[in-house]
């Protein structure tokens, strides 16, 4: 697949994928996906398919640009999704989709950078993937993952990634999300870096969902090695995903 095609779909994807997130499950059948997305599953339902896109404007540094981001995803099966940024399988479900834990594990693609003086680098990561409902309108999502970044001239690089979300309707048809994920770099330039993101999605219809996002990151590309076209500091967007 072509770098660059790779990159438009997975730009900014710690910002656009909490809020696609709320927006991802298909929601056809009431008693098993329902149209709210506190209860909606980590995965597509058996012969679904989700498209999604987001138009966002970023900044970094002294730079600033807009962007387009595509998601698409296919339920295999109930408990397994195959998207543009990899698999998902779930392993724990939540009995008709009501309370209590879920669990999923990812694998594939988790990001990319690039320099002139070095090279591309193309990010690899499997990560384990939890939401626990406590009722219909909050829940709470979790995240552990461990990420290889495969450099093109450079020694290859490790991170891990912990997130923590919180997903609670505030009104009908109206929910609202928060996530942050914490970035434990090894060598890398930086030690570490924070993500903050927030969504507010609205369920227009059970096949339809739209909504608006915003995020901050102190991951710095350039004192890392890569040019600042590929990352943003600050980021704002709006999203739509249908799903049939």
């Amino acid at each position: 697949m072509n770098k660059r095609l790779i990159y438009n779909n997975l730009i900014s994807k710690s910002f656009v994928s909490m809020a696609l997130l709320l927006a991802s499950s298909s929601a056809f059948a009431e008693t098993e996906y329902p149209k709210n997305p506190v209860l909606r599953p980590l995965t597509l339902t058996d012969g679904t398919i989700a498209v999604g896109g987001a138009l966002l404007w970023g900044e970094e540094k002294d730079d600033s640009r807009g962007a387009l981001s595509l998601n698409a995803a296919y339920g295999l099966t109930d408990d397994l999704t195959l998207g543009l940024d990899g698999l998902n399988y779930r392993v724990l479900a939540r009995p008709d989709n009501n309370l209590g834990l879920e669990l999923a594990v990812g694998l594939g693609v988790r990001g990319y950078q690039d320099s002139h003086v070095n090279g591309d680098a193309i990010a690899y990561g499997v990560d384990l993937n939890a939401k626990y409902v406590f009722d219909k309108n909050i829940a709470m999502t979790f995240s552990l993952g461990y990420v290889k970044w495969d450099e093109e001239q450079l020694k290859n690089k490790d991170e891990y990634r912990y997130s923590v979300g919180v997903q609670a309707n505030v009104a009908k048809n109206w929910t609202a999300s928060a996530n942050y994920t914490y970035r434990d770099l090894i060598d890398f330039t930086q030690n570490s870096a924070h993500e903050v993101s927030v969504g507010l999605n609205y369920a227009y219809s059970k096949s339809t969902d739209v909504g608006v996002f915003t995020g901050y990151s102190n991951f710095d590309a350039l004192e890392n090695g890569y040019r600042v076209d590929h990352s943003f500091d600050h980021v704002a967007g709006a999203y739509v995903t249908y799903r049939f």
